[in-house]
């Protein structure tokens, strides 16, 4: 019984001290300090490294990252999951991290990315910002908005001039927008993409891939 006993209170000192190590998303106000701090300092620090997948334009479907170094040696790191054939930014992810884990952070991209053939290719900070914020204007002419995450990611994006990038970004597929339905999409927000399309493009101004 003492053995027992003694278990089971390893256990429960585990279990607490996950909960003391966990980050408290649904907790409002954690929440809310997080993204005030966020606000103070995601666009303030030098940029560190900027890239986009070497193979975004084949694929249509890609996460463009920025990066900034502040001054106690952390990273501010923001992610900007691209459609660039019809949705524009998809999603959005912004986070402040430690500087011991931003290397196997790199690596876990990387070794990602690799999966389907592409690589991170690195970029002017102007290039990303361009980037973005034009898949962004691109799909909300077509009716789509950005991810609700967008407003608050692109803080990282500061004072950088998008106007300094010479690359001309062409979107959508041969002269149309190209739609791939994601296979984490439902059947109800497949049939809104569609609908949104038809509104915006007519019934032969876009086309559909349908099987993934």
């Amino acid at each position: 019984m003492a053995l027992n006993q003694k278990t089971l209170q390893k256990k429960r000192a585990k279990k607490a001290e996950k909960r003391k190590q966990a980050k408290p998303a649904g907790n409002p106000d954690t929440l809310a300090h997080f993204q005030s701090l966020w606000r103070a300092v995601a666009g303030e620090a030098a940029v560190a490294d900027a890239w986009v997948p070497s193979n975004l334009f084949e694929v249509g479907l890609g996460t463009v990252w920025l990066t900034r170094r502040m001054a106690d040696g952390s990273y501010a790191v923001a992610g900007f999951l691209v459609d660039v054939y019809c949705l524009g930014v998809k999603n959005a992810l912004y986070n402040l991290i430690e500087d011991y884990k931003y290397a196997p952070l790199l690596a876990d991209l990387r070794s990602n990315l690799s999966r389907s053939g592409g690589m991170l290719l690195p970029v002017e900070p102007a290039h990303v910002r361009k980037l973005v914020e034009s898949a962004a204007d691109y799909a909300e002419s077509l009716g789509f908005r950005p991810h609700p995450d967008y407003k608050l990611t692109r803080l990282i994006f500061g004072d950088i001039d998008p106007a300094s990038c010479p690359t001309q970004f062409v979107f959508g597929r041969d002269g149309k927008p190209l739609y791939i339905p994601g296979a984490e999409e439902s059947p109800a927000a497949h049939r809104q993409v569609l609908a949104t399309l038809e509104r915006h493009c007519g019934p032969q101004g876009y086309r559909l891939v349908t099987e993934v």
